[in-house]
Protein backbone atom coordinates (compact mmCIF):
# COMPACT_ATOMS: atom_id res chain seq x y z
CA UNK A 1 0.00 0.00 0.00
CA UNK A 2 0.89 3.68 -0.28
CA UNK A 3 -0.12 7.02 0.14
CA UNK A 4 0.64 11.10 0.19
CA UNK A 5 0.98 13.40 2.86
CA UNK A 6 0.16 16.74 4.16
CA UNK A 7 0.66 18.88 1.02
CA UNK A 8 -2.14 21.28 -0.14
CA UNK A 9 -3.46 19.09 -3.53
CA UNK A 10 -4.64 22.55 -5.33
CA UNK A 11 -1.06 24.29 -5.05
CA UNK A 12 0.49 20.69 -6.28
CA UNK A 13 -2.21 20.31 -9.06
CA UNK A 14 -1.68 23.72 -10.33
CA UNK A 15 2.05 23.35 -10.29
CA UNK A 16 1.78 20.06 -12.18
CA UNK A 17 -0.24 22.06 -14.92
CA UNK A 18 1.97 25.14 -15.18
CA UNK A 19 5.08 22.18 -15.36
CA UNK A 20 3.48 20.48 -18.30
CA UNK A 21 2.46 24.29 -19.84
CA UNK A 22 6.24 25.55 -19.70
CA UNK A 23 7.64 22.31 -20.39
CA UNK A 24 9.96 22.19 -17.20
CA UNK A 25 10.36 19.13 -15.80
CA UNK A 26 9.60 19.52 -11.69
CA UNK A 27 12.65 17.24 -10.73
CA UNK A 28 15.26 19.50 -12.55
CA UNK A 29 13.37 22.63 -11.83
CA UNK A 30 13.49 24.24 -8.40
CA UNK A 31 12.53 21.95 -5.87
CA UNK A 32 15.82 19.90 -6.57
CA UNK A 33 18.06 22.86 -7.14
CA UNK A 34 19.76 22.90 -4.11
CA UNK A 35 18.99 27.24 -3.13
CA UNK A 36 18.98 28.17 -0.18
CA UNK A 37 17.86 31.94 1.10
CA UNK A 38 17.79 32.97 4.73
CA UNK A 39 17.15 29.22 6.06
CA UNK A 40 17.15 28.30 9.32
CA UNK A 41 19.62 25.67 10.84
CA UNK A 42 18.57 24.81 14.53
CA UNK A 43 21.97 23.91 15.73
CA UNK A 44 25.65 23.96 15.67
CA UNK A 45 25.50 20.42 15.20
CA UNK A 46 24.07 18.37 12.03
CA UNK A 47 21.44 15.56 13.40
CA UNK A 48 18.75 14.38 12.55
CA UNK A 49 16.38 15.84 14.97
CA UNK A 50 13.08 13.30 14.07
CA UNK A 51 12.02 10.82 11.67
CA UNK A 52 9.43 8.14 12.36
CA UNK A 53 6.72 6.79 10.35
CA UNK A 54 4.12 9.89 9.73
CA UNK A 55 0.91 7.62 8.92
CA UNK A 56 -0.43 4.92 6.85
CA UNK A 57 -0.99 4.46 3.22
CA UNK A 58 -3.21 7.35 1.98
CA UNK A 59 -0.31 8.68 -0.66
CA UNK A 60 -1.00 8.89 -4.17
CA UNK A 61 -4.86 7.36 -4.43
CA UNK A 62 -6.11 6.43 -7.82
CA UNK A 63 -8.78 7.79 -7.94
CA UNK A 64 -8.50 10.29 -4.97
CA UNK A 65 -12.52 10.38 -4.19
CA UNK A 66 -14.38 9.60 -1.20
CA UNK A 67 -14.76 6.12 -1.52
CA UNK A 68 -11.19 5.44 -1.79
CA UNK A 69 -10.09 7.64 0.55
CA UNK A 70 -11.99 5.60 3.13
CA UNK A 71 -10.80 2.36 1.85
CA UNK A 72 -7.39 3.29 2.28
CA UNK A 73 -8.02 4.50 6.05
CA UNK A 74 -8.27 8.27 5.21
CA UNK A 75 -10.64 11.26 6.35
CA UNK A 76 -13.40 12.84 4.47
CA UNK A 77 -14.75 16.22 5.28
CA UNK A 78 -17.92 15.57 3.45
CA UNK A 79 -20.45 18.41 5.13
CA UNK A 80 -17.44 21.14 4.74
CA UNK A 81 -19.20 23.65 3.31
CA UNK A 82 -16.97 27.13 3.05
CA UNK A 83 -17.98 30.66 3.98
CA UNK A 84 -17.23 32.32 0.60
CA UNK A 85 -19.92 30.40 -1.05
CA UNK A 86 -17.02 28.20 -3.33
CA UNK A 87 -16.83 24.33 -3.40
CA UNK A 88 -14.68 22.95 -1.09
CA UNK A 89 -11.37 21.91 -3.03
CA UNK A 90 -10.35 18.29 -2.69
CA UNK A 91 -7.57 19.28 -0.54
CA UNK A 92 -9.95 20.88 2.10
CA UNK A 93 -12.01 17.45 2.31
CA UNK A 94 -8.79 15.00 2.92
CA UNK A 95 -5.53 15.11 3.74
CA UNK A 96 -5.19 11.59 0.90
CA UNK A 97 -3.60 12.60 -2.00
CA UNK A 98 -2.62 11.49 -5.64
CA UNK A 99 -0.08 11.30 -8.06
CA UNK A 100 3.18 12.55 -6.59
CA UNK A 101 5.43 11.62 -9.12
CA UNK A 102 5.91 15.21 -11.17
CA UNK A 103 7.03 16.99 -8.19
CA UNK A 104 8.94 13.84 -5.88
CA UNK A 105 11.98 11.63 -7.43
CA UNK A 106 10.29 8.20 -7.48
CA UNK A 107 6.09 7.43 -7.15
CA UNK A 108 4.66 5.96 -4.53
CA UNK A 109 0.81 3.91 -4.89
CA UNK A 110 -1.40 4.45 -1.77
CA UNK A 111 1.61 4.67 0.32
CA UNK A 112 3.40 5.77 3.83
CA UNK A 113 4.34 8.95 4.42
CA UNK A 114 7.52 9.84 6.85
CA UNK A 115 9.07 13.17 7.24
CA UNK A 116 12.53 13.36 8.10
CA UNK A 117 13.75 16.23 10.12
CA UNK A 118 17.38 17.98 9.92
CA UNK A 119 18.95 20.43 12.49
CA UNK A 120 20.69 21.69 9.05
CA UNK A 121 18.69 22.57 6.22
CA UNK A 122 19.09 20.48 3.23
CA UNK A 123 21.01 20.41 -0.09
CA UNK A 124 18.16 19.59 -2.38
CA UNK A 125 20.23 18.42 -5.27
CA UNK A 126 21.38 15.54 -3.91
CA UNK A 127 17.85 14.15 -1.99
CA UNK A 128 17.02 10.79 -3.56
CA UNK A 129 15.20 7.15 -2.61
CA UNK A 130 19.18 5.78 -2.59
CA UNK A 131 19.81 7.96 0.72
CA UNK A 132 17.11 6.69 3.09
CA UNK A 133 17.56 3.32 4.85
CA UNK A 134 14.87 2.41 6.75
CA UNK A 135 14.52 -0.93 9.84
CA UNK A 136 11.23 -1.85 11.17
CA UNK A 137 10.25 -3.12 14.46
CA UNK A 138 10.31 -6.55 12.72
CA UNK A 139 13.81 -6.44 11.54
CA UNK A 140 12.58 -5.82 7.65
CA UNK A 141 15.16 -3.02 6.23
CA UNK A 142 13.18 -0.99 3.50
CA UNK A 143 13.47 2.24 1.05
CA UNK A 144 11.48 4.94 0.12
CA UNK A 145 9.74 4.58 -3.65
CA UNK A 146 9.60 8.40 -3.73
CA UNK A 147 11.55 11.28 -1.95
CA UNK A 148 11.37 15.30 -1.72
CA UNK A 149 11.13 18.82 -0.71
CA UNK A 150 7.34 19.44 -0.58
CA UNK A 151 5.88 20.66 1.99
CA UNK A 152 8.73 22.55 3.16
CA UNK A 153 9.33 23.68 -0.68
CA UNK A 154 10.42 27.38 -0.04
CA UNK A 155 14.21 28.69 0.05
CA UNK A 156 14.65 29.77 3.34
CA UNK A 157 12.93 26.18 4.81
CA UNK A 158 13.92 22.80 3.70
CA UNK A 159 15.10 21.29 6.96
CA UNK A 160 12.72 18.75 6.00
CA UNK A 161 12.53 15.27 3.16
CA UNK A 162 9.33 13.87 3.19
CA UNK A 163 9.32 9.93 1.89
CA UNK A 164 6.71 7.67 1.11
CA UNK A 165 6.80 4.04 0.73
CA UNK A 166 5.16 1.20 2.70
CA UNK A 167 6.82 1.31 6.10
CA UNK A 168 4.06 0.48 8.84
CA UNK A 169 0.75 -0.77 9.47
CA UNK A 170 -1.55 1.05 12.31
CA UNK A 171 -1.31 -1.20 15.18
CA UNK A 172 0.10 0.28 18.38
CA UNK A 173 3.68 -0.23 19.16
CA UNK A 174 2.25 -2.85 21.90
CA UNK A 175 0.61 -5.24 19.19
CA UNK A 176 2.53 -7.71 18.44
CA UNK A 177 1.44 -7.44 15.04
CA UNK A 178 2.29 -3.59 14.75
CA UNK A 179 5.04 -3.30 12.22
CA UNK A 180 6.82 0.73 12.19
CA UNK A 181 10.24 2.18 11.62
CA UNK A 182 11.90 2.19 14.76
CA UNK A 183 15.69 3.19 13.30
CA UNK A 184 16.72 5.48 10.18
CA UNK A 185 20.37 5.38 8.39
CA UNK A 186 21.62 8.05 5.87
CA UNK A 187 23.92 6.01 3.49
CA UNK A 188 26.06 6.41 0.74
CA UNK A 189 25.19 6.20 -2.88
CA UNK A 190 26.23 7.99 -5.86
CA UNK A 191 25.94 11.05 -4.79
CA UNK A 192 25.41 11.13 -0.97
CA UNK A 193 23.13 13.43 0.98
CA UNK A 194 24.72 16.77 1.68
CA UNK A 195 23.36 19.14 4.82
CA UNK A 196 24.50 22.85 4.66
CA UNK A 197 25.41 24.90 8.42
CA UNK A 198 26.67 27.62 9.67
CA UNK A 199 29.01 29.75 7.39
CA UNK A 200 27.61 27.44 4.50
CA UNK A 201 29.67 24.87 5.27
CA UNK A 202 28.65 21.29 3.56
CA UNK A 203 28.26 18.48 5.66
CA UNK A 204 28.33 14.39 4.29
CA UNK A 205 25.35 13.19 5.93
CA UNK A 206 26.47 9.50 5.68
CA UNK A 207 26.12 8.06 9.00
CA UNK A 208 23.78 9.91 10.68
CA UNK A 209 21.00 7.50 12.55
CA UNK A 210 17.68 7.80 14.43
CA UNK A 211 16.02 5.60 16.13
CA UNK A 212 12.31 5.79 18.07
CA UNK A 213 10.18 3.04 19.66
CA UNK A 214 7.30 5.11 18.66
CA UNK A 215 4.36 4.87 16.33
CA UNK A 216 2.34 7.49 14.97
CA UNK A 217 -1.06 5.16 16.16
CA UNK A 218 0.75 5.49 20.14
CA UNK A 219 1.58 9.35 19.78
CA UNK A 220 1.02 12.27 17.30
CA UNK A 221 3.15 15.16 15.81
CA UNK A 222 5.37 17.24 18.44
CA UNK A 223 8.40 20.29 18.50
CA UNK A 224 11.50 19.43 17.48
CA UNK A 225 13.10 23.30 16.89
CA UNK A 226 12.04 26.68 18.76
CA UNK A 227 13.67 30.02 17.84
CA UNK A 228 13.56 33.43 18.22
CA UNK A 229 14.80 35.80 15.46
CA UNK A 230 14.20 39.81 14.81
CA UNK A 231 11.62 41.04 12.18
CA UNK A 232 13.43 41.68 8.91
CA UNK A 233 12.67 44.71 6.88
CA UNK A 234 11.46 42.08 4.75
CA UNK A 235 10.92 38.08 4.33
CA UNK A 236 14.01 36.84 2.84
CA UNK A 237 13.30 32.99 0.46
CA UNK A 238 9.48 33.27 2.04
CA UNK A 239 7.53 32.28 -0.76
CA UNK A 240 10.52 31.85 -2.97
CA UNK A 241 11.66 28.27 -4.19
CA UNK A 242 10.22 28.08 -7.89
CA UNK A 243 7.97 30.81 -9.39
CA UNK A 244 5.92 27.97 -10.82
CA UNK A 245 4.69 26.44 -7.11
CA UNK A 246 4.59 30.01 -6.02
CA UNK A 247 2.70 31.47 -8.41
CA UNK A 248 0.03 28.20 -7.79
CA UNK A 249 -0.24 28.88 -4.10
CA UNK A 250 -3.49 30.71 -3.14
CA UNK A 251 -2.39 30.44 0.35
CA UNK A 252 0.64 33.13 -0.44
CA UNK A 253 1.74 35.19 0.63
CA UNK A 254 1.32 34.04 4.61
CA UNK A 255 4.79 35.84 6.40
CA UNK A 256 4.19 38.20 9.25
CA UNK A 257 4.59 41.31 7.21
CA UNK A 258 1.82 40.10 4.90
CA UNK A 259 -0.62 38.59 7.99
CA UNK A 260 -0.12 41.49 10.51
CA UNK A 261 0.91 45.69 10.32
CA UNK A 262 2.85 44.88 13.60
CA UNK A 263 5.57 42.47 14.87
CA UNK A 264 8.99 43.16 16.35
CA UNK A 265 10.32 39.40 16.61
CA UNK A 266 9.44 35.64 15.24
CA UNK A 267 9.49 32.72 16.99
CA UNK A 268 9.73 30.01 14.15
CA UNK A 269 8.52 26.64 15.31
CA UNK A 270 10.27 23.25 13.28
CA UNK A 271 7.59 20.41 13.72
CA UNK A 272 8.06 16.29 13.32
CA UNK A 273 5.28 16.56 11.05
CA UNK A 274 2.30 18.06 9.63
CA UNK A 275 0.28 20.25 11.90
CA UNK A 276 -3.44 20.29 12.14
CA UNK A 277 -6.15 20.58 14.60
CA UNK A 278 -7.89 17.25 13.27
CA UNK A 279 -5.92 16.04 10.82
CA UNK A 280 -7.93 17.14 7.68
CA UNK A 281 -8.47 21.03 8.22
CA UNK A 282 -5.72 23.85 8.46
CA UNK A 283 -4.06 25.57 11.61
CA UNK A 284 -5.65 29.69 11.20
CA UNK A 285 -3.73 32.51 12.60
CA UNK A 286 -6.18 33.14 15.07
CA UNK A 287 -5.61 30.11 17.15
CA UNK A 288 -2.10 31.09 19.34
CA UNK A 289 -4.80 30.61 22.31
CA UNK A 290 -5.78 26.96 21.64
CA UNK A 291 -2.46 25.76 21.42
CA UNK A 292 0.44 27.61 22.64
CA UNK A 293 1.82 29.34 25.61
CA UNK A 294 5.22 31.00 25.69
CA UNK A 295 7.15 30.72 29.31
CA UNK A 296 9.63 33.57 29.90
CA UNK A 297 11.23 35.38 33.21
CA UNK A 298 9.18 37.74 34.91
CA UNK A 299 9.95 40.82 37.05
CA UNK A 300 11.45 38.79 39.90
CA UNK A 301 12.59 35.32 38.32
CA UNK A 302 9.63 33.47 38.53
CA UNK A 303 7.71 32.57 35.15
CA UNK A 304 5.34 33.81 33.47
CA UNK A 305 2.96 32.46 30.59
CA UNK A 306 1.94 34.47 27.99
CA UNK A 307 -1.37 32.86 27.19
CA UNK A 308 -3.80 35.32 25.53
CA UNK A 309 -3.09 37.02 22.40
CA UNK A 310 -3.30 41.11 22.59
CA UNK A 311 -2.33 41.08 26.37
CA UNK A 312 0.80 43.26 27.06
CA UNK A 313 2.88 40.86 30.00
CA UNK A 314 4.84 42.48 32.29
CA UNK A 315 8.43 40.72 31.90
CA UNK A 316 12.28 41.01 32.94
CA UNK A 317 13.28 43.60 31.11
CA UNK A 318 10.44 45.17 29.85
CA UNK A 319 6.95 43.64 28.24
CA UNK A 320 5.65 41.58 24.92
CA UNK A 321 2.84 40.75 23.75
CA UNK A 322 1.48 38.11 21.15
CA UNK A 323 0.08 39.21 18.06
CA UNK A 324 -0.87 35.44 16.37
CA UNK A 325 0.22 33.14 14.18
CA UNK A 326 1.82 33.12 10.91
CA UNK A 327 3.74 31.40 8.07
CA UNK A 328 0.22 29.63 7.39
CA UNK A 329 -1.74 30.80 4.86
CA UNK A 330 -3.58 34.35 3.86
CA UNK A 331 -4.73 36.97 6.05
CA UNK A 332 -8.45 37.58 6.19
CA UNK A 333 -10.21 39.09 3.77
CA UNK A 334 -14.01 38.68 4.01
CA UNK A 335 -13.87 40.91 0.56
CA UNK A 336 -11.38 38.67 -0.84
CA UNK A 337 -13.20 35.74 0.01
CA UNK A 338 -11.30 34.32 2.71
CA UNK A 339 -12.20 33.78 5.50
CA UNK A 340 -10.53 32.12 8.98
CA UNK A 341 -13.02 28.79 8.79
CA UNK A 342 -12.45 25.29 7.90
CA UNK A 343 -11.88 26.14 4.26
CA UNK A 344 -9.11 27.91 5.34
CA UNK A 345 -5.70 27.14 3.26
CA UNK A 346 -2.65 26.71 4.57
CA UNK A 347 0.79 25.64 3.64
CA UNK A 348 0.71 22.44 6.03
CA UNK A 349 4.90 22.81 6.07
CA UNK A 350 6.81 22.05 9.12
CA UNK A 351 6.85 25.64 10.32
CA UNK A 352 4.76 27.52 11.95
CA UNK A 353 5.44 31.24 13.23
CA UNK A 354 4.25 33.31 16.30
CA UNK A 355 4.37 37.21 15.90
CA UNK A 356 5.58 39.16 19.12
CA UNK A 357 5.63 42.78 19.49
CA UNK A 358 7.99 44.36 22.66
CA UNK A 359 10.91 45.14 24.02
CA UNK A 360 14.29 43.06 23.01
CA UNK A 361 15.48 43.10 27.02
CA UNK A 362 12.07 41.37 27.74
CA UNK A 363 12.58 38.92 24.49
CA UNK A 364 15.99 37.76 25.72
CA UNK A 365 13.90 35.93 28.54
CA UNK A 366 11.74 33.88 26.47
CA UNK A 367 12.70 30.09 27.75
CA UNK A 368 10.59 27.80 26.32
CA UNK A 369 7.32 27.35 23.64
CA UNK A 370 4.80 25.12 25.40
CA UNK A 371 1.94 22.86 23.66
CA UNK A 372 0.34 21.99 26.89
CA UNK A 373 -1.97 19.27 24.44
CA UNK A 374 -5.52 18.26 25.86
CA UNK A 375 -4.01 17.02 29.19
CA UNK A 376 -3.21 20.64 29.73
CA UNK A 377 -7.28 22.00 28.83
CA UNK A 378 -5.72 22.64 25.02
CA UNK A 379 -6.59 21.18 21.93
CA UNK A 380 -3.66 18.73 20.34
CA UNK A 381 -2.51 18.52 17.15
CA UNK A 382 -2.79 15.96 15.05
CA UNK A 383 -0.66 15.09 11.58
CA UNK A 384 -2.12 14.24 7.89
CA UNK A 385 -3.44 10.68 9.12
CA UNK A 386 -5.86 11.92 11.71
CA UNK A 387 -8.93 11.86 12.22
CA UNK A 388 -10.84 14.94 10.44
CA UNK A 389 -14.26 16.27 11.53
CA UNK A 390 -15.89 13.51 10.74
CA UNK A 391 -14.08 10.42 11.52
CA UNK A 392 -15.27 6.81 10.16
CA UNK A 393 -16.74 4.48 12.46
CA UNK A 394 -13.67 1.88 13.09
CA UNK A 395 -10.70 3.33 11.18
CA UNK A 396 -8.09 3.56 13.58
CA UNK A 397 -6.40 7.17 12.24
CA UNK A 398 -3.20 8.61 14.09
CA UNK A 399 -2.90 10.04 17.86
CA UNK A 400 -3.25 13.31 19.02
CA UNK A 401 0.07 15.08 19.78
CA UNK A 402 1.68 14.90 23.32
CA UNK A 403 2.29 17.55 25.80
CA UNK A 404 5.44 19.56 24.90
CA UNK A 405 7.78 21.92 26.06
CA UNK A 406 10.79 22.94 24.12
CA UNK A 407 13.58 25.03 24.97
CA UNK A 408 13.65 28.67 22.99
CA UNK A 409 17.12 29.34 21.35
CA UNK A 410 17.57 33.26 21.33
CA UNK A 411 18.67 33.75 18.05
CA UNK A 412 18.66 37.73 18.26
CA UNK A 413 22.79 38.71 17.64
CA UNK A 414 23.47 35.67 15.58
CA UNK A 415 19.84 34.80 13.48
CA UNK A 416 21.47 31.17 12.50
CA UNK A 417 20.24 31.42 9.29
CA UNK A 418 22.51 30.30 5.82
CA UNK A 419 22.05 30.72 2.11
CA UNK A 420 23.43 29.35 -0.78
CA UNK A 421 23.06 29.38 -4.59
CA UNK A 422 21.42 26.72 -6.43
CA UNK A 423 23.53 23.98 -7.89
CA UNK A 424 21.22 23.50 -10.98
Amino acid sequence: MKKYTHFPISGISSLLLLLLLSGCNAIEYPLFNGKLANADYWSDTPMILSAGLGFESIIGLDPLDQQNVIRVGGSWYGSLTCTNGEEPTTAMLTSATGNVSTVFKGDANEADALPIVFSWPVASETVDITDFKFTLNTGEVVFPTAAGMLPNWEYNERNCVVVFGEMGNRLPSSDPDARFVVKLEIVADDLPLLLIGPGGQEFNAVGLTWTTDKSPYDEGPKLVGAKLNRLTNGPVGESDGGSLYASGAKYLPNDEFALYDEGDFRLRMLTSGGFSPDGVTGVKPDLYEDFFRIHAKGPNGDTVLLEKVGVTYQLAGGTLRVVGLSDLGQRENPAAGIFYDDCYQEDRDNYIDIILVGDEAAARNITFLEIPGIPGGYRAFYNPGGPGPEPTPGIRYTAPGPPDLEPVIIALDNPMRVSRDGSN
